[in-house]
């Protein structure tokens, strides 16, 4: 087990120890997308951790349950749970859910391509010459065809990873961080170094979580969670699970 693994392990194990004795409880549905949540990896809980944390600090429990994406976002949609993250901002978004107002973590969107491909943009009118992936449900798929970008959309992040790979597609928007846990996870170690992202970056916004207008706690949960996010950030020890993560990549 790498010391990023055991560092994140042990941030969760001290959060549970003290939150078994908190007085509310929140259940936050969630899915798979590493390193920032993930129920196939300990390690790749970087948002997990600090979730719980700022919830601990405002005397609640926290449990996450994992479904597909889709299914989150509906049961939240729905009011069958409470709230899903990570997701960015959006308008369209902000119509069916309540959003807190300090984000959870401050997020890069890039291109991912292979090196092989001559990929240049500086505008939104030079991507229309290549062939972009899209990932359904994420909402870079209305930002661009806001745009007037078609994108190819597949149903798995990973799917549109698979396809980059064998030139189906010449670029595809995703996180950071996420694309290159994705990228390791799913080739092998001698496809890895065939990737790279442009170093333009698409957008860098926070990312939140979405709170259900049909539950009736859904604005007080937002209000702790910000109170929390912000003592946990004044305090310092936001910031140290966001340099200790870095260091261990």
């Amino acid at each position: 087990m790498n010391n990023r693994c055991s560092l994140l392990i042990s941030f969760l194990l001290l959060a549970w120890s003290i939150n078994v004795s908190a007085s509310e409880k929140v259940v936050l549905a969630i899915g798979e997308w590493a390193p920032y949540v993930s129920q196939e990896s300990s390690c790749d809980k970087l948002v997990e951790v600090i979730v719980r944390e700022a919830f601990k600090l405002q005397d609640i429990e926290v449990e996450y349950k994992y479904f597909p994406w889709k299914r989150s976002y509906n049961q939240v949609l729905k009011g069958t749970m409470i709230g899903t993250f990570p997701w960015w901002f959006s308008e369209k978004r902000a119509q069916n859910f309540i959003y807190h107002k300090e984000p959870l973590i401050i997020a890069n969107e890039v291109f991912f391509h292979l090196k092989s491909t001559d990929f240049k943009w500086e505008s939104v009118g030079d991507l229309k010459k290549y062939k972009i992936g899209g990932t359904l449900g994420y909402e870079h798929v209305e930002r661009f065809k806001m745009q007037g970008i078609d994108l190819d959309i597949a149903v798995k992040e990973e799917l549109s990873f698979k396809k980059l790979l064998i030139g189906r597609i010449d670029a595809l928007p995703a996180n950071f961080f996420v694309g290159y846990a994705t990228i390791n996870r799913l080739f092998s170690p001698a496809k890895v170094p065939l990737f790279t992202n442009h170093p333009k970056v698409i957008r860098k916004a926070g990312m939140f979580m979405l709170l259900s207008k049909k539950s009736a706690k859904a604005q007080e949960t937002a209000d702790k969670l910000d109170i929390g996010l912000k003592e946990l950030k004044k305090s310092g020890r936001y910031d140290e699970i966001i340099m200790q993560f870095m260091e261990m990549k």
